[in-house]
């Protein structure tokens, strides 16, 4: 779920005010942890717009959930390569929504059909003067044209078949003139608030706010949360102090402000860890929160609870950091045993009680569990037992070893792994696939631990993937196939030497024995 969405100018160095005590920290890395619970909007300048993303880039759309913008709907195909590189939402500027609302809709349609956009990975920006009620009525005029036609609240908005023109809008509130009158300006926002809150909760759109006055704050944040809409703001990791907390302390409040476009000096950072901690909720006396604890594939390591001050701690530290109940104080895992966890992401579940810590386990072995085993429930199973026991073997193998054997011949590994292909496609009923399937799967494994990879990294390459827009027609290449048979052809050569090798051996020794016995 989304709850505050912050915003990432990235024409300059994050500085210190955004960095909290992570000072040290490169930017990339901050970037990451600001999207620890959600998305980021990355505000690019016109030229980084304007141009493919650089490498740098391109690994901060692989580690973070990322909306990019904003791009100018006259030039469609900028925004097409950056969601091709891995941003799972484009944001185009739509200027201000006194306009003609036809036109607009018309270069959307326009640039989602000349670049192929599609449109669950749309966000319009509408840029909103807030002042009376007619201003409210004009901005929700936009809004229903761009929305699904129907939603139930199952996510109508992020589904090509029930989305609407665009996945989502950013609805931008110019800030108030020096002597606006600020009752006039609640009421209005007061107004928009509840005229934007059914496109939320059905999901006909994804709704981010950015410039409202009269709600600022993670209260704020949790306010717009029940509301499911999301606000958009600059953001910061703030200060913390590790040491002698206790259940309730507060989090120290953020440095001096840094905001970037379209906001002014006046609009204050939001703590992402206080805005996540004000979105969740608990029934329990302690107010504790119940935190399971994932690896990026999905399997369940162990469960564990979170406090207030536990959650803005991992956040800004990256880590799997948690609330010992026996100790009554924080608990950053393998702070003393080694076994620490680099977080990935943190989840809400649907009705926002329960929280999901998605890390990459490290440590020798990378053990979750204090029995030393990586979940508490036990060994893994399936490709994590093959993938841990391949690793096992490299290191040290049992004589005659047939895995380490594969190790240690490349070309042996290269042969069995075509030719299981072979089979696998030349299999027919179900349990033949599924076998050949595995055996594949084994050598597959064993090229993927001998490169020093993971399930994880293959994984991830799959989900960068289905973010692609642009796609390779798929046709056979014959140039690999003509190598496969090569080696197909290599490896039936080296048997049939082998086996008449092995014959002559054989016929020798019995022409030996035979002369033994004559001669006896």
């Amino acid at each position: 779920l989304k709850m505050l969405i912050p915003i990432v100018d990235c024409r300059v160095p994050q500085p210190l005010s955004v960095k909290g005590e992570a000072a040290a920290v490169p930017d990339e890395e901050i970037i990451r942890r600001l999207a620890l619970p959600g998305e980021i909007i990355l505000w690019l300048s016109k030229q980084e717009a304007s141009s493919a993303p650089c490498e740098e880039k391109e690994r901060t759309l692989r580690d973070a959930g990322t909306c990019v913008g904003p791009f100018s709907l006259l030039q469609p195909n900028d925004a097409r390569a950056w969601l091709n590189a891995g941003a799972h939402h484009a944001l185009f500027a739509a200027g201000s929504t006194s306009g003609d609302t036809a036109a607009l809709l018309e270069a959307l349609d326009h640039a989602k059909s000349s670049e192929g956009l599609p449109a669950e990975r749309l966000v319009v920006q509408l840029d909103v003067s807030v002042r009376a009620e007619e201003d409210c009525q004009s901005v929700l005029e936009v809004v229903e044209a761009l929305a699904a036609k129907k939603g139930s609240g199952c996510r109508e908005c992020e589904y090509p078949k029930t989305v609407g023109i665009v996945s989502g809008v950013l609805i931008v509130l110019a800030p108030s003139a020096a002597d606006a009158d600020a009752e006039a300006r609640k009421t209005a926002e007061a107004m928009l608030f509840a005229s934007l809150t059914p496109y939320g909760k059905q999901d006909r759109l994804t709704v981010m706010v950015a410039g409202f006055e009269s709600r600022v704050g993670p209260s704020a944040v949790a306010e717009f949360h029940k509301a499911c809409i999301h606000l958009a703001a600059p953001a910061t990791l703030g200060p913390v102090d590790l040491a002698g907390t206790s259940v309730g302390a507060a989090a120290s409040p953020a440095e001096a402000s840094f905001v970037p476009p379209p906001f002014t000096e006046k609009t204050p950072l939001v703590d992402v860890g206080a805005c996540l901690a004000a979105c969740t909720r608990s029934d329990r006396p302690d107010k504790m929160y119940a935190t399971l604890v994932d690896e990026l594939s999905g399997a369940s390591l162990g469960l564990v609870y979170s406090s207030d001050v536990s959650l803005s701690a991992a956040v800004r530290k990256g880590r799997g950091i948690y609330w010992s109940r026996s100790r009554n104080s924080l608990w950053e895992k393998g702070a003393s045993s080694g076994a620490w966890q680099h977080l990935i992401r943190i989840q809400l579940d649907c009705d926002s009680d329960a929280l999901r810590f998605v890390i990459q386990q490290h440590g020798v072995p990378p053990a979750f569990c204090h029995r030393n085993t990586l979940s508490c429930w036990g060994y893994p199973t399936g490709m994590r037992e093959l993938q841990a026991t391949l690793q096992a073997r490299m290191l040290s193998a049992p004589a005659g070893s047939y895995t380490k054997r594969l190790f240690d011949d490349p070309i042996l590994l290269q042969q069995k792994l075509v030719e299981e292909a072979q089979e696998l496609a030349e299999a027919t009923d179900r349990d033949h696939v599924a076998a050949e399937a595995a055996d594949l799967f084994y050598f597959g494994m064993v090229r993927v631990v001998a490169a020093g990879a993971s399930m994880a990294d293959i994984e991830a390459h799959l989900d960068r993937r289905a973010l692609k827009i642009a796609r390779r027609p798929g046709h056979a290449k014959a140039a690999r196939t003509q190598a496969a048979d090569k080696i197909l052809a290599d490896a039936k050569l080296a048997k049939e030497s082998k086996a008449v090798g092995g014959n002559a051996v054989q016929s020798q020794s019995q022409s030996q024995s035979q002369s033994q016995s004559q001669s006896q």
